[in-house]
């Protein structure tokens, strides 16, 4: 096993010696396998028949020196037996002692040359250098230069699973290239050696400059069009590397070389990359002496830039129910939205968040927020809206503002309405509309310019029909936003306000029997009949007129006569509409 030695005394020309003019032929040798050295220090020799048939076989003989010089091999034994294909040289000690070998097959074939086999020594075969490993296809591809040992048959490929294991065994001394099906360099660095076996199956320590493949990763630079590259080096070339190169396949038009970088770089930004580009990346070491190159495995990736918000444009917040405010804004649909946060104020300088919550898919044209936290009939609130996109960049809307109504009643049967003024970006209000409902739904009863926020509604047409009066206000605002070119007309509600009538009770203050006021009736305003009544007291307390008809009144008499000019006193007790009762004490002074 080792070093091969074949000595000729004649050139071989065809198959044929030459001397000048004369020519003779050379039998066929036998070919010495292996010398193996055994546990017990002998080294065993093993070769294959010839396969001579110029004459009889007279015995194969067999050659040794210690140093493998020419003129320096000894005959060592004979065989002579044809099909005889081993011997073992005895008290070689061959662990300690490197022995060459060649084997004759001799016949008897006049004229004929007797030819050598190859010569081996008994060393374990020599691992092959490795010279590159690289990526093909996705696969590991090994490359090595033959073992310098002529005994070598077969290579064993290891390759590093947390220590060297076996992949493969590739056969012929000059096979120099091997692919590895079941490693995966896509996913991580592969490591691998080699060494080499002979015919015997005895197996030679393996290289112990183990190479490795190039993996490269690539990263995208913070939501931008870069893509960061970095790989490992790779550092077990003698001859070191001249240079990394970065190959592009940009959209399918083939890989182009657009840079490359020293061999103590192992990153870089590649730029240039357009937003929705198919890029398929490799890196490639060039050894410095230019015989070997080491591809990466390739990344290949859809280069998806996010698109940040170009606008978020507030559309309308408006009162939807007693407890609802339903907020709406356009989101820019072609930004790679993420997530929502609707944030609410009551003076537009400290926004709460109420809550962020993802954007839905596909982006809406309006989106829309319902706030159910909070009344709508005790403030007006200020609502802002923020988008965020995939890179968590925030894009603010403007704010809006509800609109509050509130008011009060008035003993002259009227009802006072007003209103904070509804607030948009990009809006300007055109005017409010306000509704009342009087029993019969919410009808419109008025419009009032932009600049207009009360309202004084005379509700005297409804004396003793209606006492409650709901009112809401309507803007009508125009929504013109340069962000996203919408013009359009649209409307904010406010809350809706109960005002009531409250009862009241008109009683004249003096009656003159018989004369123009000669009867005191009280008039009552939103008050039943049920559980009416009047008494009228003079002065000593005694009760001298009652009644439980409210349409009846007193005439000024006692017991059939006209009462003596003076002060009563009465106590009215009526129920009104909404169910309170309600009592009314004083004095009527009687004149003549």
């Amino acid at each position: 096993m080792g070093l091969m030695y074949r000595f000729f005394a004649l050139v071989v020309v065809s198959g044929m010696f030459m001397f000048g003019k004369v020519m003779a032929q050379a039998t066929i040798p036998a070919q010495l396998l292996c010398a193996q050295t055994l546990i017990n220090g002998d080294v065993q020799l093993t070769w294959g028949t010839s396969a001579e048939g110029c004459g009889p076989f007279t015995e194969y003989q067999i050659y040794v020196s210690s140093t493998g010089l020419p003129g320096s091999f000894s005959l060592l034994g004979t065989v002579p037996l044809f099909a005889t294909t081993s011997y073992t040289h005895v008290g070689a000690d061959g662990a300690l002692n490197t022995w060459y070998y060649y084997i004759v097959a001799i016949y008897d074939c006049p004229g004929f040359t007797q030819t050598s086999s190859d010569t081996l020594d008994n060393i374990d075969p020599v691992a092959a250098e490795l010279d590159y490993v690289t990526v093909v296809g996705g696969l590991s591809e090994i490359h090595w230069i033959p073992s310098v040992s002529p005994e070598t048959n077969s290579y064993i490929i290891y390759r590093d699973n947390g220590g060297f294991t076996p992949v493969a065994t590739v056969y012929g001394r000059f096979t120099t290239t091997y692919t590895d099906v079941t490693g995966v360099p896509t996913a991580g660095i592969e490591t691998y050696t080699i060494a080499a076996r002979d015919s015997c199956g005895t197996i030679g320590p393996f290289n112990n400059d183990a190479h490795h493949t190039i993996f490269l990763e690539v990263q995208q630079v913070d939501c931008s069009a870069d893509l960061q590259l970095s790989w490992n080096a790779y550092d077990t070339w003698t001859a070191g590397v001249d240079e990394y190169q970065i190959w592009v396949d940009r959209n399918f038009a083939g890989a182009v070389l657009v840079d490359d970088v020293d061999a103590a770089t192992t990153g870089y930004t590649l730029t240039g990359i357009n937003d929705g580009d198919h890029v398929c990346i490799t890196i490639q070491a060039l050894r410095a002496d230019g015989t070997a190159i080491s591809v990466s495995n390739e990344v290949c990736l859809d280069l998806n830039i996010v698109q940040p918000a170009a606008y978020t444009v507030i559309r309308n917040a408006t009162v939807s129910s007693p407890t609802q405010i339903s907020i709406e804004w356009y989101p820019d649909n072609a930004a790679d939205l993420e997530k929502k946060s609707i944030r609410r104020s009551l003076d537009n300088i400290t926004y709460n968040n109420l809550g962020t919550t993802p954007v839905d898919i596909p982006i809406p044209v309006v989106d829309a927020y319902n706030d159910n936290s909070m009344a709508t009939v005790s403030v007006p609130f200020y609502y802002q809206i923020i988008t965020i996109d995939s890179c968590g960049i925030e894009m603010p809307s403007g704010i809006v503002k509800t609109i509050l109504l509130k008011g009060n009643d008035n003993a002259n049967f009227t009802n006072n309405i007003n209103w904070n003024a509804f607030e948009i970006t990009n809006g300007v209000i055109n005017n409010y509309r306000i509704y009342r409902d009087d029993g019969a739904g919410f009808n419109m009863i008025a419009t009032v310019p932009s600049a207009t926020l009360t309202y004084l509604d005379d509700v005297s047409a409804f004396v003793n029909l209606v006492d409650q009066f709901c009112y809401r206000i309507e803007c009508e605002y125009r929504l013109n936003a340069p962000e996203n070119g919408v013009d359009e007309i649209l409307l904010s509600n406010s809350n809706i306000l109960c005002l009531e009538q409250g009862p009241r009770i008109y009683v004249p203050n003096a009656i003159v029997p018989g004369g123009v006021n000669s009867v005191f009736k009280p008039v009552i305003i939103y008050g039943m009949e049920e559980g009416y009544s009047m008494q009228i007291f003079n002065r000593y307390g005694e009760i001298i007129f009652e009644t439980q008809d409210i349409s009846g009144g007193w005439d000024g008499t006692f017991n059939g006569s006209i009462v003596p000019v003076g002060t009563y006193g009465y106590v009215i007790v009526f129920t009104a509409n909404n169910g309170s009762v309600i009592t009314k004490k004083g004095n009527v002074t009687v004149i003549r």
